[in-house]
């Protein structure tokens, strides 16, 4: 019987721990207040900026991140507007950084269209009151829709660049979170801009670029 409550013991323990080990499935994760949270489901965009947008978001909660660029490095968030924080939480009240609040976000790797890395910050009830604090915050293999955004008009590309571009949004694409309807379509938009690009660099004698470009249709279904 003691042998019985010993393993009982030990399992609880295992399972109390096991919401602070990194796994390999994307997210993003911390302590609100003292109380873990952890995403449901994760994902990144890279906006016309060049700035960087991360949601996390579990059943009732919602966690956002954005960064002033898309490379590893320390972006500080006091009073910084490229670089900011928010939290939603179950009943709807939103907690942001904006001029008063304070934190870091640390990009620490970047790999095959993925975003890992380590945050905290204080955020003020819609910017001005009561504060809640995000601590030990992490995220990890958060998906990027479009991690090699085409360049804006005006900017030399040559073939070999569109073509990277292209398989990158493809990559970004083939992986996307299915269940997420926003992502599927940002994703798909991302892959059409990229082919087109590459037919008017490069050219598509056999057409076999504009035969995915059709097939991908309108990207609304």
């Amino acid at each position: 019987m003691r042998n019985y409550l010993l393993l009982v013991l030990l399992s609880l323990f295992a399972m109390s721990c096991g919401d602070d080990i990194e796994t390999n499935s994307p997210s993003i994760q911390g302590e609100v207040d003292d109380i873990f949270f952890r995403s449901n489901s994760s994902s990144a965009t890279v906006n016309e900026d060049g700035s960087v947008t991360l949601i996390g978001e579990s059943a009732s909660e919602i966690v956002t991140l954005k960064i002033s660029d898309y490379e590893v490095g320390t972006y500080n968030i006091q009073g910084n507007a490229a670089n900011e924080a928010t939290y939603e939480d179950y009943n709807g009240v939103l907690y942001l950084t904006g001029e008063n609040g304070e934190g870091k976000i640390e990009v620490t790797r970047i790999n095959n269209g993925t975003l890992s890395g380590e945050f905290y910050f204080n955020a003020l009830k819609n910017g001005v009151g009561d504060t809640i604090n995000f601590s030990k915050g992490s995220f990890f293999y958060v998906p990027v829709a479009n991690p090699s955004t085409p360049t804006t008009p005006g900017t030399d590309v040559d073939c070999p660049e569109a073509t990277e571009i292209r398989l990158n949004a493809k990559l970004a694409y083939d992986n996307v979170d299915t269940s997420n309807q926003e992502e599927v379509q940002a994703a798909c938009n991302a892959y059409r801009t990229a082919l087109n690009q590459e037919i008017e660099v490069c050219g598509d004698e056999i057409g076999d670029l504009q035969a995915i470009l059709d097939s991908l249709g309108d990207c609304e279904s």
